[in-house]
């Protein structure tokens, strides 16, 4: 399960996600070391917490032909049936891993976690017949996907109404701000933009007119310079010029969000027998 942590100000600070192992033991996984500081330091009689950080490997496998890349190596087939956010334990290469369905990229993929101890076997195991890339091919990917990272999109102070993620808060508690929204947005740039972040000591206040941009790349598939950002909610209607205030981007404009496979068949999509994507319905 995918998972929101905000402030009591209701602005999302980190985003997480859950795999339940057994009634009542859960691992839970964040990019932020203070969530899990922050759970163990809850951990009581009733609930025991543990940080496994230092003793886990996660590996990422994306894209169309991941399970053709991977399922040959698995002792047994489950993976096939894997539907998009479930899991499951099975031996690959030999080394016992927990597989999930789940990827930051917008395609089809899978997370494999391991011990730390068979982490760099299964690493050399993977590589000879997998591509490897590095984090910012998968920056582009998930900026594509439209997909926010907590260290860029959550920094300005968002909630989840900004954000565009209403549906992973409970309403009761998300707090009524709408002064931004969450957009995707093409422009030119005196240089390619790589791993691209605010300034820290950049201004987060929006006004009429302006892009507040908390990421960027070059993006093959548009292009140009793909980037996602804050507007306020009536630029979106309105498609008026935009400027960037920090005078990064130039010819900025609105573009739909998610850019690539808006209607999500990629990354929801099966395989055939032949272990070739078929697009979901």
């Amino acid at each position: 399960r995918y998972c929101l942590h905000a402030d009591p100000e209701h602005r999302v600070r980190s985003d997480l996600t859950v795999w339940k192992l057994d009634d009542g033991v859960f691992e839970v996984m964040s990019g932020e070391a203070a969530d899990v500081k922050s759970l163990v330091a809850r951990s009581t009689g009733r609930a025991t917490v543990e940080d496994i950080s230092a003793r886990t490997a996660i590996f990422a496998v994306q894209g169309p032909l991941s399970l053709a890349r991977i399922l040959p190596a698995c002792e047994e087939r489950s993976l096939e049936r894997l539907r998009y956010f479930s899991f499951c334990d099975v031996k690959i290469h030999g080394v016992s891993a927990r597989i999930g369905r789940l990827g930051y990229t917008g395609e089809r993929g899978f997370e494999l976690v391991v011990d730390i101890d068979d982490g760099q076997y299964l690493w050399e195991a993977l590589s000879q017949n997998i591509e490897v890339a590095g984090f910012a091919t998968a920056d582009v990917l998930r900026i594509e996907a439209g997909f926010s990272l907590f260290c860029n999109e959550f920094s300005v102070g968002a909630t989840a109404k900004e954000l565009g993620m209403s549906r992973f808060v409970d309403s009761t508690v998300e707090g009524s701000g709408d002064s931004m929204a969450l957009v995707c947005f093409s422009a030119t740039a005196k240089q390619k933009p790589v791993l691209w972040q605010r300034p820290p000591d950049a201004t987060a206040n929006l006004r009429q007119g302006e892009l507040l941009a908390t990421s960027a790349c070059f993006s093959p598939l548009a292009g140009s310079v793909l980037g996602l950002g804050y507007v306020v909610p009536q630029a979106i209607d309105a498609m008026s010029s935009l400027v960037d205030p920090l005078g990064c981007f130039e010819d900025i404009t609105i573009r739909s969000r998610p850019f690539f496979d808006p209607e999500k068949k990629s990354v929801l999509g099966g395989w055939d027998p032949q272990l070739n994507p078929m697009a979901s319905t």
